[in-house]
């Protein structure tokens, strides 16, 4: 058993976006893994908006959404 860390950037999240959606880029910040190493201010919006989710789950899919939306036209993905 290891410690897994998990390193994510913006343009990973947008890939995961436009490949499976928003439940893709939830399950790829929340499935086996025991740390996130984030390098981008998107990447920790996500997270952000991540921690809401018990509560308000389609507000926060929705704000996720958004949130990639916008990153990926700022790129030019």
């Amino acid at each position: 058993m290891g410690f897994h860390k998990r390193y994510i950037d913006d343009d990973q999240v947008i890939r995961l976006y436009q490949n499976g959606g928003v439940d893709a880029v939830i399950s790829w910040y929340t499935s086996k893994v025991d740390a996130l190493v984030l390098f981008e201010s998107g990447t920790e919006e996500v997270v952000i908006l991540w921690k809401v989710l018990p509560y308000d789950r389609q507000g926060a899919k929705n704000k996720i959404e958004s949130k990639i939306h916008n990153a990926s036209i700022k790129k030019g993905s």
